[in-house]
């Protein structure tokens, strides 16, 4: 029986992790998920404790790893899975040692210093009720960790809000506002000066990235999914590859020996709320003229349970959470564009009147922002008149313009599940672990474009599959074999107002767009770029090795990463017709015309590969040099667009001249960089003298330099 549960429990875990596999194969980069313990052993005299036992015992799942000291007294734990560790310490002729609560966190080595054993009977024990404080020793990287007791008292991320909220409360991490250009967890945010863009994300140290806008593909944003949250911002080991500004870890919670759940709910509502100043501005300003808060209503539920499947050896977590919001939004011209004017109902019966119903003015019944009833469209703010002059009858007329403001219901829909088990041995640690988020806004403004009638909605699917298996080799080596699959699918079209932006799919179907060379009018018609979506599958392989040799922790990986991302984009693929002003509109007299031609499909398809090695020398106790040398290599995808005109020109209808020079017609074919080396230095230094100066031993100075490949994009 045994047997059976072990057999069925990893080839499930297996199945989770590649099932997919044969379907399809960021930038690749090391990712961690594991931490590491170290110390050393001195006598009552300082003498280094060589070949002492040393045995570190999870006390969630009880697993037991077993170690002794080298010559110099030093022992070194690496590839542990986070959590609270008991540490015991054993040699002939000493008392027995015990330090309870030695948290172990991702990314980062729990340095418990120097450990002075007493001369006495084995069986005695001197126990330690906690770890020594934290205080970073060992390395020259800066990282802070939330665990989950850490997260829950921070408002607004217990919420669903984001857990990158979190980022904000780290020295050297500002809000980036409007320079993000990227998804967010939450929120944008820029480290140390470095664009936003530039930050690394994972989940359970897999690729997290969306490599088309950046930020994170799969959202984990409830806090009852997570173990830890993680983030590097400074003097990264060599593990740590892909980019320059930050590495952000999210770990997922696993199962322990004690079976445990949560059971949540929030809500809030609109009865709650009050009215922002430009709510309460009457539209003759501009303002949303309310007099009360429109309709919001946001609930956010869910639960969670954990716990053995087998005590010791395995374990299970799931949960589900849905956050369902109930809201309207006012669009108006003034507020969503810097082009605010259209013809009113009585403007546009007094084109029709001047120029009869040409083409144009067909189109403005038809598709204008007063033909699109959804929302009751309305006109903002105090008229003004445009003189027109090229009336068909030879009569001058004025035209009015204003503002147009409509009222739509803006809720979402998101559902998100987790599943994970981890199986464990006296050697080995293995967990499968699955996560799925779907999620959909209504009738959003994602090309400003809501208020003429063309608002869009973002249905999107996330899925990522996570396989890792941890093996201690000996008391002093290990390895850890990573693999994960992950799948973003996210559409920016579609809406409840008669899909005037029609899906991805029906690109073909939209309407022209139509602009103006006048600064204040209001175009209409879907943006050149909407509809548009994007598939992003991601397929990574990670090998990561430590080896611990006397003062040196050598450690050395390697990473593989795939990704085929089909994306539906091509700006003016339906055309777009720019007038001068609504006086050459209204006379079917446009100033420039513009389409694409081309398949709006493109399949992008890159290969990254990632290596590195170091050695964490402990060149003194109070000194450790963290020393690395990386190799990054970044496929270009961009080279699909050389494809593409290669294929064109030399057909037999080539879209060009052929007697135009190829480096005018043919997309120039770009060469992936193959000597990419990053070398990297680091050091952390406690000082032994100093007193209070130096908080007695509790100061530690750290200095590193790193060179980084960041991906294009």
């Amino acid at each position: 029986m045994k047997r059976a549960v072990y057999a069925f429990t990893l080839g499930f875990m297996v199945l989770l992790t590649f099932g997919f596999v044969g379907l399809c194969v960021k930038p690749a980069g090391a990712q961690v998920s594991t931490g590491s313990v170290s110390g050393n052993l001195v006598d009552a005299q300082g003498a280094s404790v060589p070949n002492a036992a040393v045995k570190l015992i999870n006390k969630d799942s009880n697993q037991v790893i077993a170690s002794e000291s080298d010559n110099a007294g030093l022992f070194h734990f690496t590839l542990l899975q986070p959590g609270s560790y008991r540490l015991e310490i054993s040699k002939q002729g000493f008392h027995r040692v015990v330090l309870d609560n030695v948290e172990v966190a991702v990314g980062a080595d729990r340095g418990v210093g120097t450990i002075k054993l007493e001369v006495g009977e084995v069986s005695a024990t001197v126990e330690v009720s906690s770890a020594p404080p934290l205080i970073e020793s060992t390395e020259a990287q800066i990282t802070n960790a939330f665990t989950a007791e850490n997260i829950a008292t921070f408002p607004g991320v217990l919420e669903n809000q984001g857990l990158d909220k979190l980022a904000l409360t780290v020295p050297g991490v500002v809000n980036n506002r409007g320079l993000s250009f990227s998804n967010t967890n939450g929120t944008g945010f820029a480290v140390n000066g470095i664009r936003g863009r530039n930050n690394d994300q994972q989940i359970d140290g897999q690729n997290n990235n969306d490599n088309s806008v950046g930020g994170p593909g799969l959202f984990v944003s409830n806090p009852e999914f997570v173990q830890e949250y993680q983030i590097t911002t400074s003097n990264f080991g060599a593990e740590y590859g892909r980019n320059s500004g930050s590495v952000v870890n999210i770990i997922t919670k696993s199962g322990t020996n004690s079976v445990h759940g949560s059971v949540y709910g929030t809500e809030s509502n609109s009865v709650l709320n009050a009215l922002s100043n430009t709510q309460k501005a009457s539209q003759a300003i501009g303002g949303e003229g309310l007099t009360k808060p429109a309709r919001f209503n946001d609930e956010f539920t869910g639960f969670t349970i954990g716990g053995p499947l087998r005590k010791d050896h395995i374990f299970y977590f799931g949960g589900f959470d849905n956050e369902i919001v109930s809201q309207q939004q006012v669009y108006t011209s003034g507020a969503d564009t810097s082009a605010p004017l259209t013809p009113t109902p009585a403007g546009i019966a007094t084109m029709l009147t001047c120029y009869g119903n040409t083409p144009s003015m067909q189109a403005l019944q038809t598709y204008g922002p007063y033909a699109i009833k959804g929302g009751n469209p309305t006109p903002l703010g105090t008229p003004t008149m445009l003189h027109v002059t090229n009336c068909t009858d030879g009569l001058a007329r004025d035209i009015q313009l204003a503002q147009v403001g409509r009222t739509l219901s803006t809720g979402s829909r998101e559902y998100d599940f987790p599943i994970k088990l981890d199986l464990q041995t006296a050697k080995n640690h293995f967990y499968g672990r699955y996560l799925y988020n779907r999620s959909t806004f209504f009738n959003a403004n994602s090309f400003a474009t809501a208020a003429a009638g063309y608002p869009n909605n973002v249905p999107a699917l996330s899925q990522d599959y996570g396989f890792s298996w941890v093996r201690t080799l000996s008391a002093r080596m290990a390895n850890e074999f990573r693999a994960s699959y992950g799948r973003l699918n996210v559409d920016f079209g579609g809406n409840s107002i008669g899909n005037t932006v029609p899906d991805q799919g029906s690109i073909g179907q939209a309407v022209a767009r139509i602009t103006f060379s006048a600064p204040n009018s209001l175009a209409f018609g879907p943006a050149t770029n909407a509809p548009q979506g994007r598939i992003v599958n991601t397929y990574q392989f990670q090998d990561n090795w430590s080896y611990f040799l006397g003062r040196h922790g050598l450690k050395s990986g390697v990473n593989f990463t795939y990704q085929r991302s089909p994306n539906i984009f091509l700006p003016n693929f339906n055309g777009a017709y720019r007038f001068s002003n609504w006086g050459t509109y209204g006379a079917d007299a446009p100033n420039r015309i513009q389409i694409a031609q081309g398949s709006p499909s493109l399949d992008f398809r890159e290969k990254d590969t990632f290596a590195y090695f170091g050695d964490d020398f402990k060149f003194k106790n109070n000194l450790t040099l963290n020393l690395g040398i990386t190799w990054s290599y970044y496929g270009q995808p961009a080279n699909l667009f050389h494809q593409i005109t290669v294929k064109n020109q030399a057909g037999s209808n080539p879209l060009w001249n052929p007697a135009v020079p190829t480096s005018t017609t043919i997309f120039p074919e770009i060469p992936a960089p193959k000597n990419s080396w990053g070398p990297s230095v680091g050091f952390a230094w406690t000082p032994g003298g100093g007193g209070f100066l130096t908080g007695h031993g509790k100061t530690v100075l750290r200095g590193g330099y790193r060179l980084s490949y960041v991906p294009p994009f």
